[in-house]
């Protein structure tokens, strides 16, 4: 069975097959180039990564139906959600620096943790959590939703090699002193975004 992502991202496409073929699924993932996508980036104007990941899996959606493609749809959205922020950055993770950016591009490249640093100083609680939502929508159109979540505590300064994403360098796992960019292997694959995906497919 083919499944489609929901990305363009060769990396993701691999992450997520090494994931089926560690379940013993009979699931070959298929990229949105694969597909024929060409209708550009999909707007993501919801107000919750649920929103945001049904969004773009319905526009995946609607695109198959026009060209008589008939797979299943898995996409993903994903936020930092900082506790003494009101949840910023939340769903403008990605794009948590653009406004700063645009106005002087000569700003670093992670002004994003620059920003959220700033914003926690002086802050006591620096509770924090990354959470992934996972859609699959079927051809029928029926769909299900599944929620990954990573507690753990935003650092007071960069930890580590500095590299996307970048508030992997600043996020602390719980129960651990290391940033999300220190982890390796089963450490990485018991993250929330991994325990969305395996969710979602044991569905299947």
């Amino acid at each position: 069975m083919y499944l489609i992502f929901g990305t363009t991202s060769k990396r993701k496409v691999e992450d997520l097959q090494n994931i089926i073929n560690e379940m013993n699924l009979d699931i070959q993932v298929v990229s949105m180039d694969d597909i024929g996508w060409d209708r550009g980036e999909i707007e993501e104007n919801g107000f919750t990564i649920e929103e945001n990941s049904l969004i773009k899996a319905k526009a995946i959606f609607a695109f198959c139906k026009n060209h008589n493609i008939n797979y299943p749809i898995m996409t993903d959205d994903a936020g930092l959600f900082v506790d003494a922020l009101n949840g910023e950055p939340g769903i403008y993770t990605a794009r948590y620096a653009d406004d700063e950016l645009t106005l002087n591009p000569n700003l670093p490249k992670h002004q994003c943790v620059i920003k959220l640093l700033r914003n926690l100083n002086n802050k006591v609680n620096r509770n924090a959590k990354y959470r992934c939502c996972v859609t699959c929508i079927m051809p029928s159109g029926d769909y299900k939703q599944e929620i990954g979540e990573s507690n753990g505590t935003i650092a007071k300064e960069i930890i580590g090699e500095l590299k996307k994403p970048y508030f992997y360098s600043v996020f602390v796992l719980e129960g651990t002193n290391v940033a999300f960019n220190e982890l390796k292997g089963e450490e990485l694959d018991n993250t929330y975004r991994y325990n969305a995906l395996r969710k979602s497919l044991k569905k299947f």
